[in-house]
């Protein structure tokens, strides 16, 4: 029997960067959005989503992070990259507007915060208004490589199931695929999505299978500025 070997990003990563497989010790896995730094503390964190590094909250800071994401095959102790830091809490009865968390990358590990390989190099955040029509990409767990555009802002009520229940979202980002395949799947989750300048712009954290104008499912994301403001980060720039 012959075995397919797995994409670079399901893999172990040296030096981290962006796309790879990431999870908290008991889940699945997810994906990097991006290595930021803290500006709080000046070191470099893991961003990706609550559910990926936080466990949806049943879990403390200091819980260890692994890469590749345990799905992936990491494990302690050779696969610990980073310890959970900070996240925002899922609410399950009043609206959500971000699914995020950052860890604290080791001193040990080497990390390379503004390549997106294919995608190029990170140009720092978008500061133009995201608008219906902006053409997008992604590099993740799951779909590696995707593109994509903006078909909503500041949706409402976007209603997302999660192991602890369906949880609402306002004030979210709805992208659709101009690929042949789905922008978005399982595992895709905490992924950066970058304008055309190479500029972070929202951090993915759903997705539908169907749905949209050519039927190959929807992503939402949360606005990148809230959530950098909300965890008290920066995104690299060159």
């Amino acid at each position: 029997m012959i075995r397919q070997k797995r994409p670079w990003y399901q893999s172990r990563v040296r030096p981290l960067v962006a796309g790879a497989s990431v999870g908290h010790l008991r889940i699945t896995a997810g994906t990097i959005g991006a290595l930021a730094i803290d500006r709080r503390s000046g070191r470099t964190v893991i961003l990706s989503n609550n559910h990926v590094l936080a466990n949806e909250n049943d879990a403390e800071a200091g819980d260890a992070i692994l890469q590749p994401g345990a799905y992936d095959g990491g494990h302690r102790p050779g696969d610990v990259v980073a310890k959970l830091t900070r996240f925002v809490k899922l609410k399950p009865r009043t609206a959500n507007v971000m699914d995020a968390a950052v860890a604290e990358v080791r001193r040990a590990i080497a990390v390379d915060p503004l390549d997106y390989h294919d995608l190029g190099r990170l140009a720092g955040p978008r500061v133009a208004p995201l608008l219906p029509g902006v053409e997008v990409a992604k590099l993740g767990r799951t779909t590696g490589t995707t593109r994509g555009r903006v078909t909503a802002i500041e949706l409402d009520n976007v209603v997302v199931d999660y192991d602890a229940g369906a949880l609402s979202f306002d004030d979210q980002i709805e992208i659709e695929s101009t690929g042949r395949g789905p922008f978005s799947a399982g595992g895709d989750s905490g992924s950066l999505i970058l304008d055309r300048d190479g500029r972070g712009c929202a951090l993915l954290f759903a997705g539908s299978d169907t749905g949209g104008t050519n039927g190959r499912g929807l992503t939402y994301a949360n606005p990148i500025g809230p959530v950098l403001r909300k965890l008290a980060i920066e995104l690299a720039s060159p």
